[in-house]
């Protein structure tokens, strides 16, 4: 049995949406070696802004995609 061809609950798309949003969070802290993302180049130039919009788009569309049998 194999969790791919199976519905995932609401509940367990938004617990993977949250988990990979704080892990992004982590990495970009460590990176910039800051905790507020407000100083980060990420957040403060418009390309950068960009990435994150685009950072942002697919994390959702990765957590909340369409089953391969149609089911959201």
């Amino acid at each position: 049995m194999s969790l791919d061809k199976e519905e995932k609950p609401l509940g367990l798309k938004i617990i993977n949406f949250i988990v990979v949003n704080v892990s992004w969070y982590l990495i970009f802290s460590l990176i910039y070696w800051e905790i507020d993302c407000r100083n980060w180049w990420l957040i403060q130039n418009p390309w950068g802004r960009a990435l994150t919009i685009l950072l942002e788009l697919s994390i959702y569309f990765s957590s909340f995609k369409k089953d391969s049998n149609g089911k959201s």
